[in-house]
């Protein structure tokens, strides 16, 4: 049975601080990406994070930057 786990990503991203963010997974290990939202202005934009290490699951795991994607709120999900 799959069940929500909540987790402390840490996001490392070239020339910024890391961060540690509270995410909520609906299964039982690390989502493999997290999408984090990362802007307006009538564009809907997310920084895109891929898993590195998952050593302190179900506690923790820890991601890093991979690429910012965007598109306007109008476009329809693909």
């Amino acid at each position: 049975m799959t069940r929500t786990t909540t987790f402390h990503a840490r996001l490392l991203r070239r020339d910024a601080q890391p961060q540690t963010v509270t995410v909520r997974a609906p299964s039982d290990s690390p989502p493999r990406t997290l999408r984090r939202a990362a802007g307006g202005g009538g564009l809907l934009t997310f920084d895109v994070y891929a898993l590195v290490d998952a050593d302190g699951w179900p506690n923790e795991a820890t991601y890093s930057y991979v690429e910012s994607v965007s598109r306007s709120a109008a476009d329809a999900d693909i």
